[in-house]
């Protein structure tokens, strides 16, 4: 069993980048064939969310989240970059279109942190799934849509990713890491995907993306 006090919790929360650092995808409706045409194989909507370029883009985020995204930090506290795309993917191209890379971003945080290796990508699997339901395209263009979809993401991949780590023998101080880290975390990923918000909704809902 490992017991982590405060002072435990800050190195683990350091080590990820922040606590929130940490299936084969497919696209519903029209518009595939337009796509296979205008893109190569690998960027067609058959295969959206499953190339290969998902790999090193997500690995750059990790690390650009654990080595650049501190030194953002307010009361030591900063976003989580491959949440918050996870969460952007599963708005354009739904929840299933983003699983794949709730799964590759949380191996390659739980790598690059020396966390238990598939806690994240469980919790951000299950994320992508929830925040989908904000992939219509009259919904996800409303300007509360990806702030909503942040936090609710958020506060649910914080809790299932905690969840897990208690079930591999974790032990937390639960109201220090509510008011100290989760609160101030939801908050912060919220504001940068408002600010994203205008950037979000220009993207094509047909997107033949990674």
């Amino acid at each position: 069993m490992h017991s982590l006090g405060p002072r435990g919790i800050s190195q683990e929360r350091r080590a990820r980048g922040s606590i929130f650092g940490s299936a084969r995808a497919q696209l519903d409706g029209f518009g595939q064939v337009h796509a296979r045409r205008a893109f190569p194989t690998s960027f067609s909507s058959s295969n959206l969310g499953t190339s290969w370029l998902i790999v090193p883009i997500l690995g750059a985020t990790a690390v650009f989240q654990v080595v650049v995204v501190p030194k953002l930090a307010v009361r030591g506290v900063y976003p989580d970059l491959i949440l918050l795309l996870v969460i952007a993917r599963s708005l354009v191209a739904g929840g299933r279109g983003a699983v794949s890379w709730g799964f590759v971003g949380g191996l390659w945080m739980d790598v690059l942190s020396g966390g238990a290796i598939g806690a994240s990508s469980l919790a951000l699997m299950a994320t992508s799934l929830l925040t989908g339901v904000g992939h219509n395209a009259i919904f996800r263009r409303n300007s509360f849509v990806p702030f909503i979809s942040a936090l609710s993401g958020t506060l649910v991949f914080s809790l299932l990713y905690l969840t897990i780590l208690v079930g591999v023998g974790y032990r937390f101080p639960p109201v220090p890491l509510v008011f100290n880290l989760i609160v101030p975390a939801t908050l912060y990923n919220c504001a940068v995907m408002f600010l994203a918000t205008p950037i979000l909704n220009r993207l094509p809902e047909q997107a033949n993306y990674p």
